[in-house]
């Protein structure tokens, strides 16, 4: 056995498969945001956003009420959005309160950092 051991260790430390480095993205663009209201079907109230001419401002307008009868409030939306697969968004985008506009940073794998406008208005 003692004999075997020497022939084994390298064989098993070379068999160690090492993962892809998988390259960070520098890219931190939103392609698309929408806003959902809680409790409603995602799809029938679903409102999307429209971009400023720079892209750095993103307008949002939303009913009083959903189709369904449901009132919107701006207090209380689901923010949604598009973003490269490695990059996060500071706020999350999540349940939130969008009666004042806000800021959200897009921040890439490599931490670039770009910064969109977001209002929502209600007609």
């Amino acid at each position: 056995m003692k004999k075997l051991l020497p022939l084994l260790l390298p064989a098993v430390l070379l068999a160690c498969d090492k993962p892809d480095v998988r390259l960070r993205n520098d890219d931190a663009t939103l392609s698309a945001l929408w806003v959902n209201v809680p409790g409603a079907d995602e799809n029938a109230a679903r409102y999307n956003g429209v971009f400023s001419a720079g892209r750095d401002t993103v307008t949002v307008t939303v009913p009083r009420a959903t189709t369904n009868g449901i009132d919107i409030s701006l207090k209380r939306l689901k923010l949604r959005g598009s973003i490269p697969s490695d990059a996060v968004s500071v706020p999350a985008m999540s349940v939130m309160d969008m009666s004042q506009p806000f800021s959200l940073d897009v921040v890439s794998g490599r931490q670039t950092r770009k910064t969109y406008r977001i209002i929502v208005r209600q007609q």
